[in-house]
């Protein structure tokens, strides 16, 4: 797992075998929320549990994670709850979710623009991050640095 500051200066790099399935369930997370479509893909296998939840396992590389994903009426994906994820100072797994609302419109994709990361420790809840997603463009091939889309 390597997580770099501003995409620069690295902050995390562990290369250990109980980081696979935190890399595994971030990525699976991710395509969840950001790239939907991406969920007919063979390696998720789902079991529905009631009309607004189902558990999705990914398999990639070996290591298979699971999470239970959460849905409104409107079928929209509400909440993605795992025990898949390391903590990485006490190199334990603990729950975590990343609750997601406010869907709107964005580039001709309807998603959550509004979404949180959250730890369930013993103790308490920790809220390690909260995001508003305001522009989104997928199959990039040549990064923007500006903001003028016509360039």
């Amino acid at each position: 797992m390597r997580i770099k500051l501003l995409s620069l200066f690295p902050v995390v790099d562990i290369d250990s075998p109980e980081m696979f399935p935190t890399e595994t369930v971030t990525y699976f997370n991710d395509l969840c929320l950001i790239a939907p479509a991406a969920l007919i893909d063979d390696r998720i296998t789902w079991e529905t549990l009631d009309d607004v939840s189902a558990k999705a396992t990914f398999t990639a590389n070996n290591t298979s994670v699971s999470a239970i994903l959460y849905f409104n009426d409107k079928g929209q994906l509400v909440n993605f709850v795992s025990n898949d994820r390391y903590s990485l100072d006490e190199m334990k797994a603990f729950p975590f979710s990343t609750p997601a609302s406010s869907y709107e419109n964005i580039n001709g994709y309807r998603l959550p623009t509004y979404g949180e990361a959250i730890w369930h420790y013993p103790d308490g809840e920790f809220v390690y991050g909260k995001f508003n997603v305001k522009y989104i463009e997928y199959n990039v091939s040549k990064p923007k640095f500006n903001e003028n889309k016509n360039e």
